[in-house]
């Protein structure tokens, strides 16, 4: 088994699996509840760093582990899959192409400064690599906390509804299709 063997663990035992259970449930989840799928799954993101925490190092860890990564990985595959729709969501059609161009940009710039900040964490003076781990946990688990709070700003502009030509067809002020 390779290091880090909870994560091995997971890869092996099913947490790819339930990412792509996640990511296939988006859509469907996404057009039903909205941004709150992103808001529930980071904090389930939360709760599965802070349940990992005091897991590592343990001689139970890496079995008990598992029923944690579980959650984790729909979790991750849900908000994965659907953060770019969910924030292309009310972008006008003239810009829509920018901004899908820069929300990767913007994904790889947090996702460096992210991986170096937990680094930072990870190599902070601890009492040994259990406590690194633990550190980094609990950075992961603030991440996705803030994550969580950022994507109540997005309730209120991605509430679950009709696209905007069906909306403006429903009240009459747009043609039928084709016309």
């Amino acid at each position: 088994m390779a290091a880090g063997g909870s994560y091995c663990l997971g890869d092996r035992y099913g947490y790819h699996r339930l990412f792509v259970l996640g990511s296939r449930s988006a859509p469907a989840l996404a057009r039903r509840h909205g941004s709150a799928v992103l808001t529930v799954s980071a904090l389930v993101l939360a709760g599965t760093a802070l349940a990992l925490a005091p897991l590592i190092g343990t001689a139970a860890g890496r079995w008990a582990a598992l029923p944690v990564l579980a959650p984790g990985g729909a979790a991750f595959g849900s908000f994965a899959a659907s953060v770019f729709a969910l924030a292309l969501a009310r972008v006008d059609g003239s810009a829509a192409g920018s901004v899908s161009g820069l929300l990767p940009t913007a994904q790889q710039l947090g996702g460096s400064i992210g991986v170096a900040a937990a680094g930072l964490v990870y190599f902070a003076p601890a009492a040994g690599p259990g406590a690194a781990f633990r550190h980094a946990m609990i950075y992961e688990a603030a991440v996705f906390a803030v994550t969580a709070l950022i994507s109540l700003r997005m309730r209120d502009r991605n509430r679950p509804a009709a696209p905007r030509a069906d909306a403006a067809r429903a009240a009459g002020t747009l043609g039928t299709p084709g016309t």
